[in-house]
């Protein structure tokens, strides 16, 4: 996994949970080394990674679910925007960035070194109901689910994003 996912979500904790301490509190619970640095660009081992998340929920004392919305708010409306502005600068609306996703991850994979991103397909159920396919070998589709809701609220659109399966999601854009 690539650093810029733990980057937010260390930046998450810190400016929304608590500050540096819990985040420290965090690595802790995690085993990570207290001083390790996490770059962007950085590869982050996938079970290591999954231990932040984890210990995000037990030191929080959210569920995964809360922590996966959080995080997904957070990419979505400060993080990703900041960093990837060009990236979110292309999406004039929700409907627009869910389907512009796979595209994006297709040129992350080009152009960043052992990055492996998730892919997605998408089948329409109705004209305002899509279902997104997720295909990773992370098994992190509850992030993708929040990060979903995310988009939703960058771009002030209800959506109502539900897991079907743990590779398949539906999005209804709309009210």
């Amino acid at each position: 996994m690539k650093g810029t996912i733990i980057k937010c979500l260390a930046e998450m904790v810190v400016e929304k949970h608590g500050g540096e301490a819990t985040w420290q509190q965090i690595m802790d619970v995690a085993a990570v080394p207290k001083h390790t640095l996490i770059l962007a660009t950085s590869d982050i081992d996938d079970a290591q990674a999954g231990r932040l998340f984890t210990a995000t929920t037990k030191v929080l004392r959210l569920s995964w679910e809360q922590v996966a919305d959080a995080f997904g708010e957070h990419w979505c409306c400060a993080y990703g925007p900041r960093v990837y502005g060009r990236t979110f600068d292309r999406f004039a609306s929700a409907r627009e960035m869910i389907l512009g996703l796979d595209q994006v991850h297709v040129d992350v994979t080009r152009s960043l070194t052992n990055a492996t991103p998730p892919r997605f397909s998408y089948a329409w159920k109705d004209a305002d109901t899509l279902e997104v396919t997720y295909a990773s070998r992370r098994g992190l589709i509850d992030l993708y689910v929040g990060l979903a809701r995310g988009v939703g609220l960058r771009y002030k659109e209800p959506l109502h994003v539900r897991k079907l399966s743990e590779t398949l999601v539906e999005i209804h854009f709309g009210a």
